[in-house]
């Protein structure tokens, strides 16, 4: 996006709400290129506390732009060139190699689960996949909006593309403490199905929050929805998906279709709704640990959704923490997943059958990719008064949405003068 986010405010203001009111445009992305002043790459192979089996880089083989479309796409390691040698890893790497994420990128941005070195030694392997996870943290976020993304989802067994938002600040504590928002998490198998036969695979998505007191008492099962279509897929075709967020709730939606709603009704039409910390206690037999304090008391109702957020876009392949369950099955009922959530060597399990997944990616080509048209972000008037920023291109300061708002309706009323 170029130019200062003043003139940017003054430009875009593009739609109505169902209730009249004005929405601004307060971010674009439409990708001319991967432009560094909206994303920055995340370059670890923490595997996103799942145990998953990608490394996350900046190389340009795992996303690229073309035509106006943002590309993340998985690949083998053993492919990839590695930086310290100019050569490819080798398969030979996978088993006994130093993969150093500071020496080879520069950098590390999460040590969390050795995510900044990993050995292959033992019959544990290094990360076999290459892959791309980019987001908006320190350069935007924003609390209450409507969030745009116009995405194809990538097809290939056992890839799990996700499109998400985390907490800029993490005021609330860490994950789950400061929540997440899930807009899109898919898996990429064209044939897959849960044990009651649902649809887990390419014809179907989840958008959920995720929020509690700690990693193992999270409540995100109460505010998750699966959308599944059965007459298509999210694999072939663009679809839009959308998250409306404000003081009151969220609504989720797919192609103008709402199937979420949290709370239900929202809070401005329940009144009874006695905030997350409440009804989490309320269900399940309530949270695991009793005694344990409130961390959402200083909040609103929908703490801690009341805090910013920045967007997150990345593909995953596989994990052991159970978003592929070992008891997946294909449409003949068959067992197809090649590692089990238990094994200790899964990873090396998971490579060790290739032959069994990876024609499924080759016979996509650019189809294993995730492929994203567009990002926006829309905030109401009455919305551009919460927290939202950005750098200013020019002077890197934190700009208020009132004056993009002043400065819209100044605008407008030079554009009447010079029309009469």
């Amino acid at each position: 996006m170029q130019g200062s986010w003043s003139f940017l405010c003054v430009l875009l203001i593009t739609s109505v709400t169902k209730n009249n009111a004005v929405e601004n445009l307060i971010f674009e992305d439409t990708f001319d290129t991967l432009d560094p002043k909206n994303w920055e790459h995340e370059i670890t192979a923490w595997g996103g506390g799942n145990w998953e089996f990608e490394v996350y880089t900046n190389d340009s083989k795992n996303s690229y732009v073309r035509d106006n479309t943002l590309y993340i796409k998985p690949t083998l390691l053993k492919d990839s060139i590695n930086p310290l040698t100019g050569q490819p890893f080798g398969e030979s790497f996978l088993y006994n190699g130093t993969l150093d994420i500071r020496a080879m990128y520069g950098r590390c941005t999460n040590e969390m689960f050795y995510g900044c070195l990993r050995r292959g030694q033992d019959g544990q392997i290094v990360n076999p996949i290459m892959s791309a996870r980019v987001r908006t943290k320190g350069k935007f976020s924003f609390k209450y909006g409507r969030l745009e993304v116009v995405a194809k989802m990538p097809a290939g067994d056992w890839i799990w593309p996700a499109i998400w938002l985390l907490p800029e600040d993490n005021e609330y504590g860490e994950w789950p403490r400061s929540g997440e928002i899930d807009l899109v998490e898919a898996r990429g198998n064209r044939d897959l199905y849960g044990v009651n036969k649902s649809e887990l695979g390419v014809n179907a998505f989840a958008s959920a929050l995720h929020w509690g007191p700690i990693y193992n008492d999270n409540k995100f099962h109460l505010t998750d929805k699966t959308y599944t279509n059965k007459t298509a897929n999210f694999a072939d075709n663009f679809h839009k998906y959308v998250v409306d967020w404000s003081a009151n709730g969220f609504r989720f939606s797919v192609d103008g279709h709402q199937f979420l709603e949290i709370p239900s009704p929202l809070l401005d039409e329940n009144p009874s709704f006695p905030g997350f910390w409440a009804w989490g206690n309320q269900s399940d037999g309530g949270w695991k640990n009793q005694t344990q304090p409130n961390p959402w008391k200083d909040g609103t109702r929908l703490a801690p959704f009341d805090k910013a957020f920045h967007i997150i876009m990345n593909v995953a392949v596989g994990g052991t923490m159970g978003y592929f369950p070992d008891s997946l099955r294909d449409g003949s009922g068959n067992i197809t997943k090649p590692w089990s959530n238990s094994d200790s060597k899964a990873s090396a399990t998971f490579w060790e059958a290739k032959d069994r997944w990876y024609p499924t990616w080759t016979a996509e080509g650019e189809g294993v990719a995730m492929q994203v048209k567009s990002v926006r972000v829309y905030q109401t008037e009455e919305e551009s008064g919460t927290t939202m920023k950005t750098p200013d291109s020019s002077s890197g300061t934190i700009l208020r949405m009132y004056s993009c708002s002043l400065l819209a309706v100044l605008f407008l009323m030079i554009l009447a003068v010079r029309h009469f």
